[in-house]
């Protein structure tokens, strides 16, 4: 019954790394958001090439934010 309870270390560390990738998850979301601003100011100024790369660069950014956010979370409901 008190077995249930406990965590072992792997589930400790399971969860701790859940959280760090949520973190790191999160961190590049919000830097996608606010890169975002550069592609706003390129077209204004009529770069349109360069606010193309600087999209694409927000594009996967944003992807790769969204699965690591979702992996950690994952990681850590289910450690």
């Amino acid at each position: 019954m008190f077995r249930l309870a406990e965590a072992t270390d792997m589930q400790i560390l399971a969860r701790l790394a859940g959280v760090v990738m949520s973190a790191f998850g999160a961190i590049m979301i919000i830097f996608a958001a606010i890169i975002s601003g550069a592609v706003r100011q390129d077209r204004e100024e009529g770069k349109f090439e360069a606010a193309a790369k600087v999209k694409r660069n927000v594009l996967i950014i944003l992807g790769l934010g969204i699965v690591v956010l979702g992996g950690g979370a994952a990681l850590y409901f289910t450690a």
